[in-house]
């Protein structure tokens, strides 16, 4: 029951079941990694790691009973860390990577 001005607060029992939810993600990820299915493991780990942040955010972090723009400001959060981090890959992965020069004095540490 919500009291008018209070936030509602998640039950112990949806914690719980949250928690093992968690767990047995967990475990099916552990599972997976020994499984030989190709390029589907890759696929397989980041939607289980996906779901289990799901839920923590949801249950655990209480976005379930927040205001629409308390969520908003979360997902924009991370919008916002997504496109960094895509574009810091982005950089990188399109370097030009320069022909490493030999360091000053090793001509000379050659000749003798």
């Amino acid at each position: 029951m919500s009291v008018p001005g209070k936030p509602a607060e998640v039950s112990g029992v949806t914690l719980f079941v949250a928690w093992c939810a968690i767990l047995v993600l967990g475990a099916f990820s552990l599972v997976m990694r020994f499984a030989h299915i190709g390029s589907f493991t890759f696929l397989t780990g980041f939607g289980v790691a996906v779901i289990q942040t799901t839920l923590v955010a949801l249950f655990f972090m209480e976005l379930v009973h927040e205001k629409p723009t308390i969520r908003f400001a979360f997902v924009t959060c991370l919008s916002l860390f997504a496109l960094l981090v895509t574009l810091v890959t982005v950089d990188v992965i399109t370097r030009s990577i320069p022909p490493l020069q030999d360091p000053p004095g090793t001509a000379q540490r050659y000749r003798g």
